[in-house]
This record gives structure tokens, sequence and C-alpha cells, in this order.
């Protein structure tokens, strides 16, 4: 989440204004301490401009264990 924010020059007070969330509760999803909820989620997609199955997809790719140099970016679906 950090490299998509990051991505949108936007500090995490920046991004958690965007989603109405505490700046402490950014740091901690970026950290990996907390998982989102789903409507956590959705506004986050909202703020980092970006669908949400783009965001799951991603999230599933880094937690399979690949590197950022190894995600194709931005996703395809499948034809």
């Amino acid at each position: 989440m950090r490299s998509l924010r990051l991505r949108l020059e936007k500090t995490q007070e920046q991004l958690a204004f965007d989603v109405k969330i505490s700046n402490s509760e950014i740091s901690r999803l970026e950290k990996g301490w907390r998982n989102p909820k789903w409507e956590t989620m959705k506004r986050l997609a909202r703020g980092l401009e970006m669908p949400l199955w783009q965001i799951v997809w991603l999230a599933e790719q880094i937690e399979a264990g690949a590197s950022w140099d190894e995600v194709e970016w931005p996703p395809r679906l499948a034809e």
C-alpha cells in the first residue's frame, strides 16, 4: 500500500484524510499489522485512485512471495 500511496505522491496524512481514517491506522495497514475491513478497502481504493480488484490482485501477488520487480503492473485481465 505504501508504494501505491507514494506513486501518487501522497503522505500518510493526506491518504488518511481522503479515506477518513486515522494516520496511525494508515501506518498500521502499511506495516501489515492490520487487515482492513471491506468498507475500509473500498475507501482506500478510492483514495489510491485504483479499482479495488487491482489492489486485491497486487496484494495476492505480494503475499504469494512475488517481489515488486516480479509483479506485472498494471495487471491485465485474462483473455
